[in-house]
């Protein structure tokens, strides 16, 4: 599997593709759909309330539309009674109003500022090139025996220097019982499938080399031979191309509230 470079950094959750909204929803003639005591039920209200639902207005049939509509008149019909209740003014709800229209709000601008953001074809190809095809990863293909103690490892080590055969020690002495049976197979990785130390052990040794020296994890103590390795074959710049776009405008968006913090008068108590 090939892996993009990705700097991980914390998103702004704010950004719910549930809160926003497409701009023809703005922009479409705004037809009464029904008239529930006097409040209207719209087409914009109706478009909203599929984006809500993660779908688009286009794509209802007649009979979903007329479902959703119900909806929204019954919806109206429950807030007229909410409203009737003052449960609008009671102090929690007020607050929990305000926080989602502050969200909501907030999530909207921001999807404004990343339109702007988009990133264009020469920074992409140049994102492509520096951590895609630059950073093409390595596949290894070992095999292990995997034994409690460093010395029991160096002796294993000997018997195989000696002539002993690898596959045969490991399917008898290996504890580590779903390679053993394969003699050790560990088939294909890369580094980041495997435990640091054992990683860097394999990076480090040629095809062919049995190491010289028992490598420590938490498992235990490895001895190891390194079958095979390769470079993957990089994704081509057009299947990964939307990807490293997203990834951009988040770089951008992140750099955009750093900033807003910076320039901010901010106090924690």
């Amino acid at each position: 599997m090939i892996r993009l470079n990705i700097i991980k950094k914390p998103l702004f959750t704010l950004l719910s593709s549930t809160l926003l909204l497409s701009s023809s929803a703005l922009m479409a003639e705004d037809k009464v759909l029904a008239v529930v005591n006097g409040a209207n039920i719209t087409t914009s209200q109706l478009e909203i309330a599929a984006t809500q639902s993660k779908t688009t207005l286009e794509t209802l049939s007649d009979p979903q539309k007329k479902l959703l509509t119900e909806a929204l008149i019954n919806r109206q019909l429950v807030l007229d009674e909410a409203i009737k209740a003052k449960y609008d003014q009671d102090p929690s709800m007020v607050a929990q109003m305000k926080a989602l229209s502050d969200s909501y709000l907030a999530a909207s601008y921001l999807a404004i500022i990343a339109e702007k953001m988009k990133s264009s074809e020469q920074d992409m190809k140049a994102y492509y090139d520096k951590n895609v095809l630059a950073n093409a990863a390595t596949e290894y293909k070992a095999r292990h025996i995997l034994v409690k103690t460093e010395a029991e490892a160096k002796t294993i080590i000997t018997e195989i220097d000696g002539g002993a055969d690898f596959s045969t020690i490991a399917k008898e002495k290996s504890i580590d019982t779903g390679s053993g049976v394969n003699g050790g197979d560990l088939g294909w990785f890369t580094k980041q499938d495997m435990v640091a130390s054992f990683s860097q052990a394999v990076a480090n040794m040629k095809k062919g080399e049995l190491n010289q020296t028992p490598i420590k994890s938490q498992f235990g103590w490895h001895v190891i031979i390194l079958d095979d390795e390769r470079t993957l074959t990089p994704p081509e710049y057009n299947a990964v191309k939307e990807e490293i776009d997203k990834l951009l405008i988040k770089e951008k968006l992140n750099k955009y509230l750093e900033d807003l913090n910076k320039n901010a008068k901010i106090e924690l108590k």
